[in-house]
């Protein structure tokens, strides 16, 4: 028995595949596609083995090198005459700090803090979703700093506006792939937000909750520097995956940093 007819057995096939994928090895990861039960669909039709990959993250960057190296592979030990691939992500809800009801629609929440102004931390949180986005995953961006939003200008959209549909919730602004709010879209930038932390805090869970989000895997908080009640409201009441404090390496900046986190 041929290659070819061994490989059109399902059994055969998927084995074939799996063992191929067991090789491959790649820096961004820890453990190899096999173990990390990533092969979730395998065919043999009109001559062509069809591969459906489901990662557990987001991992796109990778998809060709993956196809570069056992694609060749595949064609020697099956006999087909081409190999479709297909990547997907299935990206679940982790483990969140506190067990408190979520954000309708978003998987994660990510916020990215800082002891105090000036140290890249806008830049940080825009990069990060930026990047997860290229990956392929759904991501999101909520500007949390209401006195001093600076998403809408980061992304280039300062005069942009959301829209209402229903009168009661907001649109997000699509930008590069991003679901992104920010009260910098609903002021201009000459006026100053002059509010008392209770209101600041209110203004910043209506734009989280009213938001109709679309489905998410990430939402990134770009959260104001400090450790004030805005920060406080979003620990008592937001279920948080994950926080990525951003600081400068000047001791200044450490020492807030510390006390922020």
């Amino acid at each position: 028995m041929n290659s070819q007819s061994q490989a059109k057995s399902p059994e055969r096939l998927r084995a074939m595949v799996a063992g191929t994928l067991a090789n491959f090895q790649h820096p961004t990861l820890k453990h190899n596609l096999t173990a990390l039960k990533a092969l979730h669909h395998v065919a043999w039709l009109d001559d062509t083995v069809h591969i459906e990959l489901q990662m557990p993250f987001v991992w796109s960057s990778a998809f060709e090198a993956l196809k570069e190296q056992c694609s060749a592979e595949l064609l020697r030990i099956t006999g087909a005459k081409a190999i479709d691939w297909k990547l997907t992500h299935s990206i679940a809800t982790l483990k969140r700090v506190k067990n408190q009801p979520g954000v309708n629609g978003v998987k994660n929440i990510i916020a990215i803090s800082s002891g105090k102004g000036g140290v890249g931390k806008s830049s940080t949180a825009v990069n990060l979703a930026l990047a997860l986005a290229a990956e392929g995953a759904k991501v999101g961006i909520l500007d949390a700093d209401i006195y001093g939003p600076s998403i809408p200008t980061m992304l280039g959209a300062e005069d942009s506006r959301p829209t209402s549909p229903d009168g009661t919730h907001m649109a997000p602004i699509m930008k590069y792939g991003l679901a992104t709010n920010s009260i910098g879209y609903l002021v201009t930038d000459d006026n100053a937000m002059v509010w008392r932390g209770p209101m600041a805090s209110k203004a910043l869970m209506q734009m989280l909750q009213e938001t109709l989000w679309p489905d998410l895997d990430y939402l990134v908080l770009d959260m104001p520097p400090g450790t004030g009640d805005i920060q406080l409201t979003l620990a008592q009441n937001i279920p948080v995956t994950g926080a990525v404090v951003v600081t400068t390496p000047q001791d200044i900046a450490l020492i807030d940093a510390k006390k922020a986190s």
